[in-house]
């Protein structure tokens, strides 16, 4: 069955399809941007998408490591085993809500605007029009949960969606497994090359030895050390390789939702990304109040698990004033 919005800009009739606003006179809601809300939970394009997913979890979740070593032997008639070491960490998700409502008018105006810039004529289509809609939401969303992966602290007051859970900065500042530097300050392209050998001394040669070893920086850091690589081309101890920036052969990520002055290092799969995907709620929840209220607004809600943490503390270097 067809429903029918009428908009002032835009009249068009939605479709049941993927990019539908679909809602009955009741106010009932489904989900809708399936693969939107998902890319935006995971944190495509970001270096909290790097990080190891773990996915599915509604309340708290076990993760284990082994370690083994000494496992070769003398060739001999008798079995002599070396002990693996299994440790495991249990790590607990927030339940966070997001929700928002926007007027129609406001949406249509932006949007043609939008499609006017790109030399569009289709803001009578349906299509276009619930595209936008959905790219615009579900990009806020991606930005708003990697600062809360970064800056995340449940001890912040006030209205910030930054308490809704700790993210890494407060999660490995708070731990005393992971290694810190002697004096932490202020990052400039003076003490760029100093801090990051620093990080770079922090951690073992078995971490480092790590296929995904990396360093993550945040802007101010990443700036300092472009500045200092301008400076220094033939030095040999640090270059660039096309648009990607390399510390000694390294990798070192920009993380512009960190920070400012924080370095890393470690592999990205002793990172974690938490949530409850695949589990729960898998997309947004869209309401037209217009069959409710009769406000010409369009409601939006999901409601979500997240949390974001590490495996091994012991194998993390963190730099933060």
């Amino acid at each position: 069955m067809k429903k029918e919005l009428k908009l002032n800009k835009l009249d068009f009739t939605i479709k049941e399809e993927n990019f539908a606003l679909n809602v009955d006179a009741s106010a009932a809601y489904e989900t809708n941007a399936v693969d939107m809300y998902r890319a935006a939970m995971i944190g495509e394009n970001s270096v909290r998408g790097r990080f190891k997913q773990v996915l599915g979890v509604k309340d708290r979740v076990k993760l284990g490591t082994t370690v083994f070593s000494n496992i070769i032997k003398a060739g001999a008639c008798t079995f002599d085993p070396s002990d693996a070491d299994l440790s495991q960490k249990t790590f607990e998700v927030c339940p966070i809500m997001i929700g928002t409502s926007i007027c129609v008018d406001s949406l249509e105006t932006s949007f043609v605007s939008d499609q006017l810039a790109r030399g569009s004529a289709s803001f009578s289509e349906p299509q276009p029009f619930m595209n936008y809609f959905y790219e615009t939401l579900s990009a806020t969303l991606a930005e708003e949960l990697s600062y809360l992966s970064f800056r995340g602290d449940s001890s912040l007051t006030g209205d910030t969606y930054l308490k809704a859970c700790d993210g890494l900065e407060t999660v490995l500042a708070a731990s005393t497994g992971v290694t810190t530097p002697s004096s932490a300050g202020t990052v400039t392209s003076a003490n760029v090359i100093a801090k990051m050998i620093e990080a770079r001394s922090g951690v073992s040669a078995a971490v480092k030895a790590k296929s995904d070893f990396v360093y993550i920086v945040s802007t101010n850091v990443w700036e300092a050390l472009m500045d200092a690589v301008s400076d220094n081309k033939n030095s040999g101890l640090y270059y660039v390789e096309g648009i990607n920036l390399r510390f000694q052969g390294v990798e070192v990520l920009r993380a512009d939702e960190a920070s400012d002055n924080v370095i890393i290092a470690t592999y990205l799969s002793n990172l974690l990304n938490i949530s409850d995907l695949e589990s729960d709620v898998t997309g947004f929840n869209v309401v037209d109040f217009m069959q409710t209220t009769l406000d010409r607004k369009i409601g939006i809600r999901t409601d979500a698990k997240v949390s974001f943490d590490f495996l091994v503390a012991g194998d993390i270097f963190f730099h933060k004033p």
